[in-house]
């Protein structure tokens, strides 16, 4: 796994549509790129995927679903809407067989990588599906 898919840092964990997510942003090699991925045991990450394709408009290219993801995790970051956890220094990994797209300086990022995530500082409580008043996000 190349280096830029781990590290210590800030990490904002938030529910959406019932499994919890894990958000970083990162300055890597001049780009600002965030890593999202899913923290709930059994969630995997096309799941994420499958959200973005669920409330994006039925034409949504690969950058506009990406763009989607990035702005409900800024949102969570940013407004605290379902956040769960903010850590201030965490450990993280995104495990391997992620996926990276490039935004288009979206949100002040560059690109969104998303993929399976590990942070070794919350607990099983904290990770476990949530309520969620639209769960048909969520369904295949």
């Amino acid at each position: 796994m190349p280096a830029s898919h781990k590290g210590t840092g800030r990490v904002t964990a938030f529910s959406m549509f019932g499994p919890v997510f894990g958000y970083v942003s990162r300055l890597v090699d001049g780009y600002q790129t965030a890593y999202v991925g899913p923290l709930t045991p059994g969630v995997r990450w096309p799941r994420l995927w499958h959200m973005a394709t669920r409330c994006c408009r039925t034409t949504a290219q690969d950058r506009e679903k990406a763009q989607w993801i990035i702005t409900q995790a800024t949102r969570a970051f940013v407004m605290g809407a379902d956040v769960v956890a903010k850590l201030p220094d965490a450990a993280w990994r995104l495990e391997p067989g992620e996926r990276r797209i490039d935004v288009a300086d979206w949100a002040s990022h560059h690109a969104l990588v998303v993929g399976n995530m590990t942070v070794s500082d919350l607990t099983p409580e904290q990770i476990s599906m949530k309520h969620s008043c639209y769960p048909h996000y969520n369904e295949d």
